[in-house]
C-alpha cells in the first residue's frame, strides 16, 4: 500500500487555498467591468492556473517541463472528476441532512462541506497517482 507523504499533502492543501484565494480575487477583481457570469468563468480559469501550477510545481514538486503537457490532461481529468464527486456528494448530502430533519439552510451548508472534502481527498490521490506520476512510480522528485 502506497505510503502518504504530510509535508507533500499540507503543500497541496496550501496551493488548493491560493487558488481558491485567487479565484475570489479574480471575480472580485472583473466582476465591476463584466457579468456575474464572465467573472465567474475568468475566477475559474485563473483558480485552475494556479492550481496546476501549484500543483505541478509547490505540492508534488515535478519539475520536468517535457511532462507539462501530459499533466495539464490528467489534471483537468482528475480535476473535472472531482467536480462531479463534489457535485454527487453534496446533492445526496443535501438530501440525507434534510430526511434527517437539519433545516435545509444548515443540510447545503454540510452538504457543501461533506462534498468539498471529497473532492480534496479525491484529487490529492488522483494528482499524487495518476497526474504526477512518474515512471519509478514515485512522485516528487
Amino acid at each position: 500500500m502506497p505510503s502518504i507523504d504530510l509535508r507533500e499533502m499540507v503543500r497541496f492543501l496550501l496551493s488548493g487555498g491560493v487558488a481558491t484565494a485567487g479565484n475570489l480575487a479574480a471575480v472580485w477583481l472583473v466582476r465591476p467591468f463584466t457579468s456575474f457570469t464572465v467573472a465567474l468563468l475568468v475566477g475559474i480559469a485563473v483558480g485552475m492556473t494556479l492550481s496546476f501550477l501549484l500543483s505541478k510545481l509547490f505540492a508534488f514538486q515535478s519539475r520536468d517541463w517535457s511532462a507539462t503537457k501530459g499533466e495539464a490532461g490528467r489534471f483537468l481529468i482528475v480535476y473535472g472528476s472531482g467536480l462531479v464527486l463534489y457535485w454527487l456528494a453534496a446533492m445526496g448530502g443535501r438530501v440525507v441532512f434534510n430526511m434527517m430533519g437539519v433545516p435545509m439552510g444548515i443540510a447545503e451548508s454540510l452538504a457543501i462541506l461533506g462534498g468539498a472534502g471529497v473532492m480534496v481527498v479525491t484529487s490529492y490521490f488522483g494528482h499524487r497517482f495518476f497526474t504526477y506520476r512518474q515512471t519509478t512510480g514515485s512522485v516528487g522528485g
